[in-house]
């Protein structure tokens, strides 16, 4: 404010020795040029805002600023100050206090003067807290179950940069499983389904979508930014997913990423009708209809984990049967690819390991994995392969990184940010074990120590994306600083703070594997 008044009071002295010198000089016309002072949002001419909105100007061509959650910002009326003779949008003159426009997007304004030359500026308003919205409406939320479907209806504000989906029938049901069922936890996961493939805040479309809460993560930030990683891998596909704030029925919910479901489809893992997508996952968790295989070789090997029950769930094809040929084949070649891993010969370039597996997916995840110690990657859940007849295994996509980089005190190995997790994983033991697959893994952690700073950067981008959002959540839930039994040794008061403890804690850990893997 006080450098608007500045340069008002200066225009005014300006245009006083104007008039009494009459004189023009260079610098007095480039003072007078066309200029946009102050864009605000008056409550007298806004019935829906609570008070008046006065937007913040980044000194070179942009106004910007936050209105709150019910505000009518499709019709919303601007006021102006300016020098010049009129106000223009789109071509389309405005008046000040009077003029009515859609501010759900970014808009050009126009300063001109009496010849028709001017300045341009962005007006860039953000709806609550910026992030997109989702709202999820014609349904009683304590209805809803992890294992079966129902009715409901969505909406998406895509604010500045993504577009809007209005009034979709959808399905919906609850996901997860130790943020399904822990007890105590408000904030739940839900999966939805389009009836028909939808883009989605400028994701590829499809019909299934997550909505992930990460409670657990008080960060909010790890899937995110492994997802990250995800994108600069090898691997054919990896998760995507942006910051929502999520609305049931009108009640706010906090916030959450809206992502992609793991799951064939030409537009995430393309692998056909004929190739498999596994999970390795506990028996515990499978579902009903859930059909899978256990692996005798996979089990011996994991004796001194004595909790684990790891099976290999077939998630694709969906409608694949106990008994048939397709399942006896998949079955059969994982069986003979670790046959082959845990003989003798294994490190032979042609009879060995190598003839099954694809080199590049499986360093990928083991480093991606290993520089987040992800707790589960050992072979507990959410460790994903797949397979196409006739080519070789591939492991990937990544997910569920929300107990990672250190949030998790239950596992000794996974918590620091020294030593090996994911080495654990039988599999990967087995190929550590051989010289050419540890040097390959050598090399290729290059291409992430070199992406550090980058990896940094994204924390700090994404802190800045949730900031105003991480309030609001934690309004609702109330867990900051509380403990919880995934890592009650990474306690925290802020969001500052467990942001401060996830960037420190990569750092170490980026820099502890460059010279010890």
């Amino acid at each position: 404010m006080f450098k608007r008044y500045v340069v008002r009071k200066y225009a005014i002295v300006l245009l006083s020795l104007f008039v009494l010198s009459c004189q023009k000089d260079e610098k007095e016309v480039d003072i007078l040029d066309p200029n946009l002072l102050s864009v605000s949002f008056q409550k007298a001419n806004n019935p829906s805002l609570e008070s008046d909105i006065e937007l913040d100007f980044d000194n070179e061509d942009t106004f910007s600023g936050f209105v709150p959650y019910g505000t009518s910002i499709r019709s919303l009326i601007a006021t102006y100050e300016f020098v010049g003779s009129s106000v223009q949008i789109d071509g389309e003159e405005q008046t000040s206090s009077v003029s009515s426009n859609d501010f759900g997007k970014e808009r050009m304004v126009s300063i001109l003067d009496d010849g028709g030359n001017g300045k341009d500026y962005l007006i860039r308003l953000h709806y609550h807290t910026g992030l997109p919205i989702v709202s999820l409406s014609a349904f009683d939320p304590e209805t809803v179950a992890r294992e079966y479907y129902i009715p409901a209806e969505i909406s998406i504000y895509g604010g500045l940069d993504f577009q809007d989906i209005e009034d979709r029938p959808i399905q919906i049901r609850g996901r997860g499983n130790s943020t399904w069922t822990a007890e105590g936890v408000a904030k739940k996961p839900y999966q939805i389904k389009f009836l028909e493939g939808q883009e989605v805040l400028g994701m590829a479309d499809d019909r299934r979508w997550v909505l992930l809460a990460e409670y657990f993560d008080r960060s909010m930030i790890r899937n995110k930014l492994s997802y990250e990683m995800g994108q600069m891998s090898s691997f054919d596909y990896s998760p995507q997913g942006e910051y929502v704030e999520l609305f049931i029925n009108d009640k706010p919910q906090g916030t959450y990423v809206l992502a992609q479901k793991v799951e064939e489809s030409k537009n995430r893992l393309d692998i056909g009708d004929n190739g498999y997508l596994i999970e390795m996952d506990q028996r515990y968790r499978v579902a009903e209809d859930d059909v899978y295989f256990e692996s005798p070789i996979f089990r011996q090997r994991t004796e001194k984990f004595s909790w684990l029950d790891t099976i290999y769930n077939i998630k694709e094809p969906a409608d694949i049967q106990y008994g048939s040929e397709a399942y006896s084949n998949i079955e059969n070649f994982v069986n003979a690819f670790e046959e082959v891993l845990f003989g003798d010969n294994f490190k032979d370039s042609e009879e060995g390991y190598r003839s099954y597996i694809d080199l590049d997916s499986f360093i990928d995840w083991y480093l991606i994995n290993e520089i987040g110690k992800s707790v589960d990657a050992y072979g507990y859940a959410s460790v994903f392969f797949s397979y196409v007849p006739g080519e070789k295994i591939k492991m990937g996509p990544i997910w569920d990184f929300d107990l990672s980089y250190g949030n998790a005190d239950y596992s000794a190995t996974a918590f620091y940010a020294e030593g090996n997790h994911v080495n654990q994983h039988p599999w990967f033991e087995r190929l550590l074990e051989d010289d050419f697959f540890r040097q390959k893994v050598i090399e290729r952690y290059t291409h992430y120590y070199d992406k550090r700073d980058e990896f940094l950067a994204l924390i700090d981008k994404f802190s800045d994306q949730i900031n105003r959002s991480q309030v609001l959540n934690y309004e609702l839930y109330q867990n900051l600083g509380e403990e919880m039994w995934n890592n009650r040794s990474a306690v925290f008061q802020t969001h500052a703070e467990e942001v401060e403890y996830l960037k420190s804690w990569l750092f170490e850990r980026i820099n502890w594997m460059n010279g010890n893997l």
